[in-house]
């Protein structure tokens, strides 16, 4: 495991930003692991940040763009007892605090493409849903590499 972490990190700028951002497209990885991911193994904050904030916003609004498609997937696919239990969650927090609801404090249960996928079942408009899950994936993205680069920079001051 060491030596592709040191692979990654010897590896050109624009492919270590690369890993970031195909980490970042991933649902329940998104933006907010895939920054912190790439600052802690070394990578330069802002455009890591960057890099993970584009990837995560490109797949939420692919999930966005594709939600009729989705919709009907997901009508035709039994659910699991634990996807149950996670929609639950999300309806009752789309109920209570609405699309910035989901947006700002969903990735603490499901994510930011659940969460927008139940904006839009909601019946929420796919402007407003992609406007609040713009804000969403920037500040969790930005706040999780900031809160990594001081980490970071902690850790090397101590040592």
């Amino acid at each position: 495991m060491e030596s592709i972490f040191e692979s990654v990190r010897e590896a050109p700028l624009l492919m270590q930003l690369g890993v970031v951002f195909l980490i970042s497209l991933v649902p329940f990885l998104e933006g907010y692991v895939a920054a912190p991911a790439g600052i802690f193994i070394g990578f330069p904050a802002i455009p890591t940040i960057v890099a993970a904030s584009l990837g995560n916003w490109l797949s939420v609004m692919a999930v966005v763009a594709l939600y009729g498609k989705l919709r009907k997937r997901k009508r035709d696919k039994p659910e699991s007892e634990r996807s149950k239990k996670r929609m639950e969650k999300a309806r009752k927090l789309f109920n209570k605090y609405g699309v910035p609801g989901v947006a700002l404090i969903g990735p603490l249960v499901f994510g930011h493409h659940i969460g927008a996928f139940i904006s839009l079942v909601s019946g929420a408009s796919r402007q407003y849903v992609a406007l609040w899950m713009t804000i969403g994936v920037l500040v969790w993205t930005i706040a999780a590499g900031a809160l990594a680069t001081a980490g970071v920079d902690l850790a090397s001051r101590v040592h």
